[in-house]
């Protein structure tokens, strides 16, 4: 048992990071990995290790266990990330591992070799999967393992009997989530939600109470340490004002007083566009629907019920809010596990050798992801083509430089110039002016007080850079550098300033 437990293990890392290895942008194939939102955690991470505290010293919108994570990617490598990198192999290898113990639950792990590849195949080749490093996909293995226990709970009826391990890692699980990326809780909200259904129609009292107790000791383990660093730096009220006030109620992309039905009417467009950007998956999920929904023997009507739940919670708290970048729609990538199980299904009633379909269908589908992914376009891009290195070389020729990425989230010129931000507000977010002015007020004063020796900024290519509305920037700074680059498929101009009296 232990030996076959090696053997799943080492083939689910060893399956990771083959695909990872050229399915993320993390990967030491690609030159850097240029989302945006990977370079700003890296900075926060990086530093969070440097004894900057979040959201007092430095400002940005997620959690802070995934700075932490990412400080932790940071100091493997701090220059690059290929420390993201590892940490991948392992969200992915956990999924996978969890797939595999979703599988032996219906005697189906005998076929994991096979399915466990499709699984990440449909993952990889996602539009939803935009560059690689995003929270929800390092968020994998927490959606496996509370998967696992969703459907090792009601496996006989399971639920009715005392699970107290369950429900403290669930409580763990829902506070790291909380401290990461509060929005992605809706599948957890809808995990208590069904079973509480379950046990209120049983009359089980006892079992409520012992869920609460132990998920609230659950929570309590993740949230104590939080609370006792952010209270030992004096940053408590930093922590809630600008995690949870900023994002509830300035992010929002519509008016939050927006009515139920006009709010429900939206979320349907959404969800429509998110299937439609996504049709490898949506073909997955909706053969995953029809396994559901057919089976007679596996699926009995309460995980149907339970199905129908986790999928519902899940996309509704994504997109509470009516933001709707094309990354978010990676949060209903755990129900692939279902496509998972179709697959096995098929894969049982093959009598061919187990070995023969890894050696056909590990080439075949690495291809596929190789040609399909949203991300491969950028392999071979060289080094030296990009704005990120050009200007690291200009920037590190100076003997303490300062930088500042001015008007957009985080571009990569700290990471590649092995800069810490030196401002609080080192890049903009994607709030707009008049709900947080005090983001770009900010680095406009940093910019008319000249506070670093350089600064960066991306426009359009169409955009006159000698005519910025920009405050002081042409008295205190002069252009030295600009590089021409496409970002997401936009063609872009990458500027760097450098303040004139250290010219």
């Amino acid at each position: 048992m232990r030996s076959q437990k090696v053997k799943i293990i080492l083939y689910s890392i060893f399956l990771s990071a083959l695909f990872l290895w050229i399915g993320t942008k993390s990967s030491p194939l690609y030159p850097i990995n240029d989302w945006v939102d990977a370079n700003a955690f890296f900075t926060m991470g990086k530093g969070l290790m440097h004894g900057l505290v979040p959201f007092r010293d430095l400002f940005e919108q997620k959690g802070p266990i995934l700075y932490f994570v990412y400080g932790i990617g940071y100091l493997i490598c701090p220059t690059n990330f290929l420390g993201i990198f590892f940490i991948e192999i392992v969200a992915f290898s956990v999924f996978l591992y969890y797939f595999y113990k979703i599988l032996k639950l219906y005697s189906l792990e005998k076929s994991f070799y096979i399915s466990s590849i499709f699984v990440l195949a449909v993952i990889l080749t996602m539009p939803a999967f935009t560059h690689g490093g995003g929270l929800e996909e390092l968020a994998l293995p927490l959606f496996g393992i509370s998967l696992y226990h969703f459907l090792s709970l009601l496996k006989d009826r399971k639920y009715l009997e005392s699970n107290k391990k369950i429900y403290f890692i669930e409580g763990m699980i829902v506070a790291t989530i909380l401290w990461s990326k509060y929005i992605l809780l809706g599948f957890w909200i809808g995990f208590v939600f069904f079973f509480f259904l379950l046990w209120v129609k049983d009359e089980k009292w006892n079992r409520i109470w012992e869920a609460v107790r132990y998920y609230l000791l659950g929570i309590l383990v993740i949230t104590i340490p939080i609370m006792i660093y952010f209270g030992i730096h004096g940053a408590i009220d930093d922590l809630f004002y600008n995690y949870f006030y900023i994002n509830m109620f300035l992010y929002p992309a519509h008016d939050l007083t927006l009515s139920f039905p006009k709010r429900l009417q939206e979320l349907w467009k959404i969800m429509k566009g998110g299937f439609q950007a996504n049709p490898i998956y949506s073909l997955a999920f909706f053969l995953s629907c029809v396994m559901v929904w057919k089976d007679k023997v596996v699926f009995q009507k309460w995980l149907k019920f339970g199905f129908v739940i986790l999928v519902g919670f899940t996309f509704f708290f994504n997109y509470v809010g009516l933001k709707a970048y094309i990354y978010y729609f990676f949060v209903m990538t755990p129900f692939v596990v279902f496509f998972g199980i179709f697959v096995s299904y098929l894969v049982e009633k093959v009598t061919i050798d187990s070995k023969y379909l890894m050696i056909f269908f590990i080439p075949i589908l690495w291809f596929f992801v190789y040609f399909a992914s949203p991300n491969t376009f950028f392999l071979g891009t060289p080094k030296d083509s990009l704005a990120q290195f050009i200007f690291a070389d200009i920037i590190n020729q100076e003997e303490n430089p300062t930088l500042l990425y001015y008007g957009k989230i985080d571009g990569g010129f700290y990471l590649t110039s092995n800069l810490l931000p030196t401002e609080k507000y080192f890049e903009k977010v994607n709030i707009s002016y008049d709900a947080f002015p005090e983001n770009r007020d900010s680095q406009n004063l940093a910019i008319k007080e000249a506070h670093t020796q350089f600064v960066v900024m991306r426009k359009k290519r169409c955009e006159d850079i000698y005519t910025l509305p920009i405050p002081y920037l042409y008295q205190n700074y002069e252009m030295v550098k600009i590089v021409y680059q496409k970002y997401e498929g936009i063609d872009f101009q990458y500027v760097l300033w450098k303040r004139k009296e250290d010219l």
